[in-house]
């Protein structure tokens, strides 16, 4: 049986601190947002200032802010991370069950994201995968 062994270098420390802090801080928002599901988004809970809607909004921030750090040290890229977005509007646009009063299922404020975002960052991973083999 062959075992796969990537050809690719493991993270840095730096670059597994980074990864783990943003396992981290996902999980934060999963774990608020599930209380808010259990107690509602007004909820206060006992010798706390905020209410879970204010905390999530917190963590949100958080992983923004590692997201951001992400991207500053090279892990991400801005650009997959707007295809990424652009993706899961679409998703979101055609598999979510409830619709808002407006009668729309998403916010459509960042519409002005262009169709083919996700086919240009198609196309800057198909060159930049040519340049790795090409030894560029």
């Amino acid at each position: 049986m062959d075992k796969f062994v990537s050809r690719f270098p493991l993270p840095t420390p730096r670059e597994r601190e980074i990864l783990t802090i943003l396992i981290e801080e996902a999980a934060e928002i999963q774990h608020r947002a599930t209380k808010a599901l259990r107690f509602g988004l007004q909820e206060v809970q006992p010798g706390q200032n905020y209410n879970n809607a204010d905390r999530l909004a917190h963590e949100v921030g958080d992983l923004e802010e590692v997201v951001k750090l992400a991207e500053d040290e090279g892990l991400l890229q801005e650009i997959a991370i707007t295809a990424g977005r652009f993706s899961k509007r679409k998703q979101l646009e055609k598999y979510m069950q409830t619709a808002r009063q407006t009668g729309k299922t998403t916010n459509s404020q960042d519409s002005a994201i262009p169709e083919t975002c996700a086919e240009t960052y198609s196309r800057i991973r198909m060159d930049n995968q040519d340049s790795e083999r090409n030894g560029k």
